[in-house]
């Protein structure tokens, strides 16, 4: 019978990572494998080749339409897991506002919290225990990695930086080529997990069965409320924000406990969204374009080098960053010359209205609702048959271009798949392509008409004028 201590041991962990039971991988490499879970399918539509992908269409309120950002989100994250340029870029989704951006992105994060939280797929940090022993911490007896680094990267980084960990790899029976694959995601320890650990090993003198007595492996905890694993930070108005809510600040209560001013676990980092995140996580910015100057500077730096800096100090993260934007705050930001590093380090995806008819029956669902309607009077409201079918065309039809080559009906029949007369699928994809490369997003395909919020208006009126006539 194992011991529970022995089970939050570092060498315990590293046993289970060997025979299967627990893993190590970076976010990219975790996200890409939960996207490909449910298959993937190809087909035609509107003239073009789509790609249908299982795990978007899972739930009873799931993803609608999306065929060509969701190939391009995939794209970019398979990129990123196989040490791709990616990897220090961030997946920014412009569009109109109601367009289901922000929708699409909380779906990825609720659906990896629920995968993440599969015991097959559960992630790990440790903490250092017993330092009331070491002396120079005061009253405080355990600390956590900050930004819930993974039990192979300290172990990576046992005997120093570099290579030195590879031999006691070895001893624990790990093959050259998983070694090889877990130095593929080497990175350094952060900033006060490093200063900590010298201090253990000063205190042991270098013995490293009595140093790993002071390490104890937990699970990374899973909340939406807490914002770990994944995080959302919106963007707030220039006089409440400040990068104090992405990288944490300096904590008075933890330079009362430590002797050693120099000692950088007096910045809680945890303050910040980033770290929370930083474990395998997903952080989600949400009007990215919208923050002040120097906030996205901040992410400029977070982005391009994975790491949360303060006063020198650095936190190495391993985090994927997915954003969006509205078309307004897009323009005007790309139309300030000097702020092109950051959009240079953002795989910009431009995402249209949905104008395909037969699509938007799901989505008029959504905003009709699955409830029976009932008048403040307790009668029930008869719901007409044709009712989803009125709305989604005539939301698609606002959608539409106009155009010299096809008018928007025959737009609308052949965005769906249908015929319309003699017109051909092949003038609509040459329709899409020249509007397409227009350097104004708002002038683009699909980027203009009644979004989904406005939808959403429009049924809410609707039944308000039933009561108020009838």
């Amino acid at each position: 019978m194992v011991q529970p201590r022995e089970q939050e041991s570092l060498t315990y962990h590293l046993k289970e990572v060997l025979v299967g039971k627990r893993r190590f991988e970076n976010a990219a490499r975790s996200v890409s494998r939960m996207m490909l879970s449910g298959g993937v399918q190809k087909n035609t539509r509107a003239g073009q080749t789509a790609y249908e992908f299982g795990f978007f269409r899972e739930g009873k309120k799931h993803i609608i339409g999306w065929f060509n950002e969701i190939t391009d989100l995939i794209n970019f994250i398979k990129d990123a897991a196989e040490g791709g340029s990616s990897r220090e870029m961030a997946f920014v989704l412009v569009g109109e506002p109601g367009n289901g951006k922000t929708f699409f992105v909380e779906y990825i994060c609720s659906l990896y919290r629920q995968f993440i939280a599969r015991p097959e797929n559960k992630r790990y940090t440790f903490e250092f225990v017993g330092l009331e022993n070491i002396g120079s911490y005061g009253n405080i007896k355990v600390i956590q990695s900050q930004t819930f680094e993974d039990p192979v990267i300290l172990t990576m980084n046992l005997f120093g930086p570099g290579e030195l960990g590879k031999d006691y790899l070895s001893r624990l029976e790990f093959g050259e080529k998983e070694i090889d694959g877990f130095y593929d995601d080497y990175r350094p320890l952060g900033a006060c997990t490093e200063f900590i650990w010298n201090d253990i090993r000063a205190y042991c003198d270098g013995d490293i069965e009595k140093m790993l007595g002071f390490v104890r492996v937990v699970p990374v905890p899973i909340a939406e409320s807490l914002g770990t694993v994944t995080g959302k930070y919106s963007a707030r108005d220039k006089i409440t924000s400040s990068a104090t809510d992405l990288l944490g600040e300096e904590d008075l209560s933890r330079l009362l406990n430590l002797s050693d001013t120099s000692n950088p676990y007096k910045y809680n980092v945890r303050r910040g969204a980033i770290a929370r995140v930083a474990g395998g996580g997903i952080h989600f910015s949400d009007e990215l374009f919208k923050n002040k100057k120097d906030l996205v500077q901040i992410y400029l730096q977070v982005i391009q080098n994975r790491t949360i800096e303060l006063d020198g100090y650095r936190w190495p993260i391993d985090t994927l960053i997915i954003a969006t934007s509205n078309n307004w705050e897009y323009n005007r930001f790309t139309s300030e010359k000097e702020e092109a590093p950051i959009k240079d380090r953002c795989r910009i995806c431009y995402v249209s209205h949905n104008t395909d008819y037969k699509l938007q029956q799901g989505l008029t669902r959504y905003a009709i609702g699955s409830e029976k309607k009932v008048a403040v009077t307790g009668e029930g409201l008869h719901e007409d048959s044709n009712l989803n079918y009125a709305l989604s065309v005539a939301v698609a039809l606002t959608r539409l271009p106009h155009s010299d080559k096809l008018t928007p009906v025959e737009m609308m029949k052949l965005e769906a798949g249908e015929t319309a007369g003699e017109k051909n699928v092949k003038t609509l994809v040459e329709i899409k392509e020249m509007l397409n490369i227009n350097p104004d997003v708002t002038k683009r395909w699909g980027q203009k008409g009644i979004g989904h919020r406005g939808l959403g208006r429009i049924v809410q009126i609707m039944l308000a004028f039933h009561q108020k006539r009838f």
